[in-house]
Parts: structure tokens; sequence; C-alpha cells
């Protein structure tokens, strides 16, 4: 299936277009009509995460079924990245808070162990850390059912209608927003099955268009009729279920056919590989600049949003090239 295919070879820049779109929807830069309307949903960045997630967990699955070796890649790519920057935010931020002993104590090991979001800790650096832990625990659980089927699509199926029956249990909570997020998950892991039927190239593009257009018109409908629906009853990320296939279906066909013109793709390929490091160093921004002031203008918030990706590309370069090390020694 050419749009798997796509997928599979631009998932860095796909990767980097979504975090830049994060950025984007962190940033508070005071516009207006359709430049607000696309920041305003722009957390559907982290959904576009969350299925390129799953599609590349298929493949890596699919390559060795070492339960351990799996853990271990994650764990390599995660925790060097993500301890020290921790630690760190850790060390200026607890002050800031002004927690009590407990409290910190929960802060503490709730941010280390990544779980804290779902413990209920009183700061988290952010919800996607924790729903990442569980997405990546889950997901050999979830490729071995889908493996296994004699009928994926049926398995399919079974998943999403467990993992959104699961969600249900915390409609109305904080832990909505994560838990609610597995069924993309999982369809970026059957996505990325040799299962789909190869359609038609004229076939595929206006299923892509019409479903990314209803997905987009459902949020919109929302925001505009229903805003009591949004956070408590999901609808400002479920709707994602849909856009975000459907925009990186889209976005690698357009990869695909730009293909000569691959080397202008490098930056973008170059945020999609650094763009955990850049979703952390942006949400420690979007947290100063919102809580503390730390840019209370358009221009400021533009400067530390390039900051914050400037730092996270630098981080990323010196972990990769320190686990490098690490690797010969």
């Amino acid at each position: 299936m050419q749009e798997r295919r796509n997928i599979s070879m631009y998932r860095d820049e796909l990767k980097g277009l979504a975090i830049l779109w994060v950025v984007f929807f962190h940033a508070q830069l005071g516009l207006s009509g359709i430049l607000y309307d696309i920041q305003k949903i722009g957390y559907g960045g982290v959904d576009i995460f969350f299925f390129l997630t799953g599609f590349g967990l298929y493949y890596s699955l699919n390559k060795s079924s070492d339960l351990k070796g799996y853990y271990v890649r994650r764990m390599q790519r995660i925790m060097p990245a993500y301890l020290p920057f921790c630690i760190l935010w850790l060390c200026v931020m607890l002050p800031k808070f002004e927690l009590g002993t407990a409290q910190s104590i929960r802060t503490i090991m709730g941010n280390l162990f990544m779980v804290g979001y779902f413990a209920g800790v009183p700061k988290m650096i952010n919800w996607y850390v924790s729903a990442l832990v569980v997405a990546l625990v889950l997901a050999p659980v979830i490729f071995a059912f889908l493996k296994g089927a004699k009928n994926p699509r049926f398995a399919l199926v079974m998943l999403l209608a467990v993992a959104f029956g699961i969600g249900l249990c915390f409609v109305g909570s904080e832990q909505y927003m994560a838990v609610s997020r597995l069924p993309i998950f999982i369809l970026g892991m059957w996505f990325a099955m040799p299962v789909q039927k190869e359609y038609k190239k004229h076939t595929a593009s206006l299923a892509c268009i019409a479903v990314l257009a209803l997905g987009i018109t459902l949020v919109m409908i929302c925001f505009v009729r229903y805003p009591e629906l949004l956070i408590d009853y999901g609808m400002y990320w479920h709707p994602f279920v849909l856009i975000a296939p459907a925009l990186c279906i889209g976005m690698g066909k357009v990869f695909h056919c730009a293909e000569k013109y691959k080397r202008f793709f490098a930056p973008l390929r170059a945020l999609g590989k650094a763009s955990f490091e850049i979703f952390l160093f942006n949400c420690w921004v979007e947290v100063l600049g919102k809580q503390f002031d730390l840019a209370n203008d358009a221009g400021s918030w533009l400067l530390w949003s390039a900051i914050s990706i400037a730092v996270g590309l630098l981080y990323h370069m010196v972990v990769t090239a320190a686990m490098k090390v690490a690797k010969k020694a």
C-alpha cells in the first residue's frame, strides 16, 4: 500500500510538522481568522505523534519478538533525554511551585518515573509523558493481538471498542485526556500492518480528503455550537482519530510527489528526530510563559518558542553523541 510506504519513508518529516504545530499551539500570538483556527487545534500534533508512534512500534516489534530487547530500545531512546531534563526541570521548578514536603515528594517521583499524571501528582512536566509510557508498555500486547488475529479488521474493531470503553471510565476526569488517546495509537499500529487493500489512486485520495473534512467539521462544530463537549467528553481530540491518519496520509503523499526536492526536507527531518526533546523544552516554555510571565506578548512568545526548538535540537544532538560514545565504551 503506497500510503503506508509514504508514512514509513517520511515518518520523521511528519513528526517535524507535528512538533511545529504543537509549538504553534502553545504560543500566545493574538491571532485571528484562519491562522487562529489552525493554531487552536494545534494540540492535534500530539495525536499525530500517537499515530506515528503506534505505526513505528509495529515495525519495531515485527522485526524481533524479543520483548526484553524492545523495552531496552525504548528506554535507550527516551530515558537518556528525559532523565537529565527531568532533574533540571525539578531543580528549577520545585522552588517556584512552593509545595509541601509530601507534595514535593509526589511531584519528584511522579515525574522521574513518568507516571505522575495518572497518580494525580500536583505538578507534571506534561501529561503526554505518562500517556506515552502507557502506550509503550501496552504496545506488545496490542501487536500480539493484531498479528495473531485471523481477521485483523475485526481485531482492530474489538481493540478500538475496548480502548474507547476504558476511556469512558475516565470521562470528566483530567486523566481522560490521556487514556482516550489509546484508540489513535492502536489505529497507528494497525495501519502499519500489510493487510490493507490496495485502492485506486483517486479513490484513496478522495477518501482521505473526505475523512479529513469530516474530522475537522466535527471539531469545529463542537467549538462553535457544543463547547461543553470539548473537555469533559473529549471532543477536542476524538475527531483526530479521523484527522491525524488523514493528515499523515495526505502529507506523506505530498512528500512522495516532491521526492526530487527531498534535500529541502532536511530541516523537517531534523525536527522530527528531535521532536521529543523539543516537546519537553517547549512545554517548559509554555508553563513559564503562562504561569510565570516569561513571555507576555507575541514577540516574546515567538522568541521563546524559537529558543525551545533550538535548545531541543541541540539537546538531541548532545544526547545522541553521548549515547554513541557510551555504546562504543
